[in-house]
């Protein structure tokens, strides 16, 4: 009997560790972006083996509501980017003058422009 219980109590814990360490899907926020402007300038940073893939400078739609005007945006692999229909694109499809919503993850660096590391970005041509 306790031998019963022990193996109960085992594959209990199993499934729960399982089940917590499962990652999320990447989701568009809803929630007010943090910047929302137009892309200014787009330089590609990534070199073998470094996090970050670009830097996005956007500069603020005047009339629009968002946290930061003008801002410095680091992507890289973790960053989920999508089109306003919700398909996915990938960092080459960014072109200048594409209008931008970008949500930061974690602090930011209070300078002008604010820089910060994007979660997710939405994409309108």
């Amino acid at each position: 009997m306790k031998q019963a219980t022990y193996s109960l109590t085992s594959l209990l814990l199993l499934t729960v560790l399982l089940f917590s360490c499962r990652q999320e899907p990447k989701r568009m926020p809803d929630t007010l972006p943090d910047v929302y402007g137009y892309i200014t300038d787009i330089k590609r940073t990534s070199q073998n083996g470094e996090v970050v893939k670009a830097v996005v400078a956007v500069k603020a739609i005047e009339g629009v509501s968002a946290n930061y005007t003008d801002a410095s945006v680091k992507i890289d692999k973790h960053t989920l980017i999508e089109d306003e229909t919700g398909e996915h694109l990938k960092l080459d499809q960014l072109r200048e003058g594409h209008q931008v919503q970008a949500w930061f993850d974690g602090d930011v660096l209070m300078k002008q422009p604010v820089q910060g590391h994007a979660k997710a970005m939405r994409i309108s041509y």
